[in-house]
């Protein structure tokens, strides 16, 4: 199981899907697996895709989620109140724990 890899193993791991050395890894942040809010266990942030994208090609071989995403752009931009469809609603604690 990757929860016991150390920063190093990690970090290693995020330059190999960068480079694009590996695939069918992704990263997930490390939170609790029991909890009773589905979208808090262990969150995917960042994936591989080996297909070529339809706008850069293949410049680019990790991509991050939207559920990383999409926090920390409305934290920048100053979002104050995300107006989003109601099948994102099962999401509001993983985004505003991030």
């Amino acid at each position: 199981m990757c929860k016991e890899n150390t920063v190093a193993q990690n970090l290693k791991h995020f330059e190999d899907m960068i480079s694009g050395k590996v695939t069918g890894f992704c990263i997930r942040a490390r939170l609790d697996m029991t909890d009773k809010v589905g979208c808090l266990r262990d969150p995917v942030f960042y994936r591989c895709k080996a297909e070529a994208h339809h706008r850069t090609g293949t410049k680019y071989k990790a991509y991050p989620t939207y559920d990383l995403t999409v926090p920390i752009v409305d934290s920048i931009e100053d979002v104050t109140h995300a107006l989003r469809t109601i099948e994102y609603r099962d999401r509001n604690p993983l985004y505003a724990w991030v």
